[in-house]
């Protein structure tokens, strides 16, 4: 590798989803290689799985953790896999991330679970945060929200969420579009947290290609890849390097779906340092990105 090609590598930005189901996972039957198809169908260059697990498992390896590691089969794009685990509490769900194995058992408290998952060194994010049961102990010391979550924001159409799903048929990105507004709960959630400490915000697509109508896909991974995505600027495509930038608050937010209208652009900074780059006025969200670090101490068990 010369100079200029390592640079290039230290100085890329990476580009990936974070919370991805496949068919570990009790609620999709979807393969891995349809995950790594969409993930090369939207240029993406990291995932990271976040199977279910069973709930009476104490221990052993993470779901999908065979799948772990770069896939650059016959020369296709390379994507970097990353795997953590979805953990059901009784307080709601947690992303273990960054973890060499399950950490607790299910039906636990949200606070036992996030202390078994910092003593593995890893970090705990809060997803879906108002759906799936929502989360109930905002006083925990979990580590990230999830700002954004896919299925979230499809839930929170309600009655309107079927027009939707037939709009879908006729021009998905119009529907995705439509369906994908500002997080304006969790972000105001996250706004309170941030005054008193630091929390990651997180983008989670949540998805499962479990959807369909009439014979047509209606979640599939490339399209759910490709509208809300996770940016990780100066990142090498490697596991270590990606898991540090994501834990650490360096990576941000990017609705791939509202960036390629055209339309004016408005940058809105927060008390808490965050910042948002809005379009129709606020209605629609471009780009989310963390307080910067002076204003936040790093994670809290980050090796």
């Amino acid at each position: 590798m010369t100079a200029g090609s390592a640079f290039a590598l230290l100085c890329a930005a990476l580009i990936g989803v974070v919370h991805v189901h496949h068919a570990p996972s009790h609620d999709t039957e979807a393969p891995f290689e349809d995950v790594l198809a969409g993930a090369r169908a939207a240029g993406l260059d990291f995932v990271v799985l976040t199977e279910h697990m069973d709930d009476a498992a104490e221990s052993g390896p993470l779901p999908a953790s065979e799948h772990a590691g770069l896939h650059a089969e016959g020369g296709q794009r390379p994507v970097l896999v990353l795997v953590g685990v979805e953990i059901g509490t009784r307080d709601g769900h947690l992303l273990a991330l960054d973890v060499p194995r399950i950490p607790v058992r299910g039906g636990t408290s949200g606070r036992e679970a996030i202390a078994a998952i910092h003593a593995l060194r890893g970090f705990a994010v809060v997803p879906h945060p108002f759906s799936h049961g929502g989360w109930h102990d905002w006083d925990a010391d979990f580590d990230g929200l999830e700002v954004h979550n896919n299925s979230e924001a499809f839930r929170s159409l309600g009655a309107k969420l079927p027009f939707a799903v037939l709009g879908s048929l006729v021009d998905r990105e119009a529907a995705l579009r439509g369906m994908l507004r500002r997080p304006a709960q969790a972000l105001e959630r996250w706004e309170q947290l941030l005054v008193k400490r630091r929390v990651i915000g997180f983008s989670g697509a949540d998805a499962h290609q479990n959807v369909s109508l009439l014979g047509v896909q209606l979640d599939p991974y490339a399209a759910m890849f490709g509208a809300v995505q996770t940016v990780c600027p100066d990142t090498p495509r490697e596991e270590r390097a990606l898991w540090s930038a994501l834990r650490e608050g360096r990576c941000f937010i990017r609705y791939g779906i509202h960036s390629r209208v055209s339309a004016s652009r408005l940058e809105v900074s927060f008390p808490s340092g965050r910042r948002e780059i809005w379009i129709h006025g606020g209605r629609d969200v471009v780009e989310i990105h963390q307080p910067a670090r002076r204003e936040a101490p790093a994670i809290r068990g980050a090796p």
